[in-house]
């Protein structure tokens, strides 16, 4: 989960950026968003890495440790909070003032979630407004050359050799996302291992085939 573990490509450029140049952030709150296995939890981690980071879940805004921000008894260079599509109507208030807080303390926050600001369910109205008007870096869909680069790395993390034609058949008929990447890589590990075969087109032709069939 280290930053040289992360591959940068067009897709998630800005976003690595943002990350890397944290000591020059202008505005304390930013916002990453993205589809899941995009690498945000990747990139939280490089920042939580970089500086005294605390990371909390937006399910879990009501807890002591909030309390102890917002009373300012909490020591810390970074708040990270993640999984903002899934933030509780009863947590909304507590975001808000977190907000303001690190607006006002210039303590720098980032907001992690799988969509935009627009997309998500928020009732408080002055929270919404808020949320709207944070500039917020997209993590898009993978293109080829990271793709290739990820899966690469996948089977090199097992110490697989896998021939370039594999690759070359895998790209245009997998799925575009970071998680089902790493299931699917899993899955042919397991499957050479225990037939003791070596990692072929057929192969990974018959695993994709069964893998599609069942995320359906």
């Amino acid at each position: 989960m280290g930053r040289a573990a992360f591959l940068v490509a067009d897709s998630n450029r800005q976003a690595v950026a943002l990350i890397d140049g944290v000591a020059d952030w202008q505005v304390p709150v930013q916002w990453i968003y993205g589809p899941s296995g995009a690498g945000k939890s990747h990139l939280a981690a490089v920042l939580a890495h970089q500086c005294d980071a605390l990371t909390l879940n937006a399910t879990d805004l009501d807890g002591a440790a909030v309390t102890a921000l917002l009373a300012g008894e909490a020591d810390y260079d970074a708040l990270i909070i993640d999984g903002l599509d899934a933030l509780p109507a009863d947590c909304e208030e507590i975001l808000f003032h977190l907000l303001n807080y690190a607006r006002h303390e210039n303590k720098k926050t980032l907001l992690l979630s799988q969509a935009a600001a627009g997309r998500l369910t928020v009732s408080l109205p002055d929270l919404a407004s808020r949320l709207k008007a944070i500039a917020a870096i997209a993590l898009k869909s993978p293109d080829d050359t990271l793709m290739r680069g990820l899966l690469l790395k996948l089977f090199g993390d097992r110490q697989l050799n896998v021939e370039p034609r594999v690759i070359d058949y895998l790209l245009p008929r997998m799925e575009r996302d970071y998680a089902d990447m790493v299931t699917l890589v899993r899955r042919i590990d397991r499957q050479a291992l225990s037939e003791k075969r070596a990692i072929t087109v057929p192969m990974v032709a018959e695993i994709l085939e069964s893998h599609i069939s069942e995320t359906e």
